[in-house]
């Protein structure tokens, strides 16, 4: 009997010793989750000085949110099954980081969001004096060295003040994200029919960047109660027929793919098109009514503007001529030659007086596709001779 009161006497003090154990790890962790509130909030609240860094920058802070995509992951994986992205086979690259930052930087628990508003003065439609336009983001140096650059000096300054230890990667472009898909979660815009991500007050002029941190900011993401609603002006104005279906936009239509990512011949049904804008697009931007009503959407003084040469120069330009006129800008994913494949159909289409020039320069130096669309030129010409 001795012994077995001695057995429950100990079965006892075992189970209350593990009760205690138990209280003090429970409290322990009460603790641990009120230094981490505390931290959170202490970290949430000094973003406001982050957001003013990036402001001396000329950069717009936009929100902070988690490093997963989810839904709109989703709907672009549907989307590549359409094929609509053409022949960016580097689309369907790196699926993993498109669904979730933690692949760009394995630490990160934060993604804070910041744009360069750059809207252009341009009406549309475009006065029939106006020569062929570029797109707006694309008349100012490379927007991803200039964001960039921008960004890590505003988390340095940050740093000094924050004076937390944490890792971090500023992303323009460079890290196949979904960046619309981020902006988008923190709820000052939507992405519109035209599939730009339209900010509530600064319309769509507006490029995107990302820092990822491993900072566990307080994270308030939520859907913006605006939309395009019935709005169907980027459908109706878009010259090749893109963005028929809401929300999607067809590559293999969009001038923006042709005239940029397109290395050989342009078909000439997207000809008309390239009369307005001999490099990219902003035609579904420029009627969009959230632009039209935007305010503080302009490029910030500290970005000065860049004046490009005439059609005639592009097209007859050198190897030479073009690094040193658009080295540094976004003009150069196209190359010299698409630049110059551009500038020729631009001139065709609008019925340059320079035309013919600019044609027996080009014979001389027509390595592809130069060749094919001086072909393409004559029959357009010939054709549209015949009409007359």
């Amino acid at each position: 009997m001795a012994e077995e009161a001695v057995a429950a006497l100990a079965a006892v003090e075992a189970e209350e010793a593990v009760a205690a154990l138990a209280a003090v790890a429970e409290e322990e962790e009460a603790v641990a989750g009120e230094i981490a509130e505390i931290d959170t909030k202490v970290l949430s609240d000094q973003l406001k000085f982050l957001s003013e860094f990036l402001q001396k920058q000329g950069l717009s802070f936009l929100g902070v949110v988690s490093p997963e995509t989810h839904e709109d992951f989703e709907k672009y994986q549907a989307w590549l099954v359409t094929g609509n992205h053409g022949e960016l086979k580097y689309l369907e690259q790196n699926q993993k980081c498109r669904r979730s930052a933690k692949e760009a930087l394995s630490s990160v628990q934060s993604v804070i969001v910041f744009g360069l508003s750059y809207a252009p003065e341009d009406a549309w439609p475009a006065p029939a004096y106006e020569r062929a336009r570029v797109a707006a983001y694309a008349r100012f140096n490379d927007y991803h060295s200039l964001m960039k650059s921008s960004a890590q000096r505003a988390v340095t300054e940050w740093k000094k003040f924050c004076k937390a230890t944490f890792e971090y990667r500023v992303v323009v472009d460079t890290v196949p994200l979904l960046e619309r898909a981020f902006a988008r979660k923190t709820g000052v815009g939507f992405v519109g029919k035209n599939t730009c991500f339209i900010h509530e007050e600064r319309g769509s002029f507006l490029l995107l960047g990302e820092i990822l941190m491993s900072l566990p900011f307080s994270l308030k993401e939520k859907n913006s109660n605006v939309n395009c609603g019935t709005c169907t002006l980027c459908q109706v104005e878009c010259p090749t027929g893109a963005l028929d279906q809401d929300y999607q936009i067809d590559s293999r239509k969009c001038l923006s793919y042709w005239t940029i990512e397109q290395r050989g011949p342009i078909p000439e049904e997207f000809w008309p098109g390239i009369g307005k804008y001999w490099f990219g697009c902003d035609i579904c931007q420029l009627v969009c009514p959230f632009n039209k009503s935007a305010k503080d959407n302009e490029l910030p003084e500290l970005v000065k503007p860049k004046t490009y040469p005439s059609l005639f120069e592009v097209a007859t330009m050198s190897e030479e001529e073009y690094e040193k006129i658009f080295g540094g800008t976004p003009l150069t994913r196209a190359k010299r030659n698409g630049l110059r494949r551009n500038a020729l159909i631009a001139m065709a289409v609008n019925r340059d007086p320079l035309l013919e020039k600019a044609i027996l320069y080009s014979r001389q130096d027509a390595d592809y596709p130069i060749s094919s669309t001086l072909d393409q030129i004559e029959r357009f010409c010939s054709l549209n001779a015949a009409k007359k």
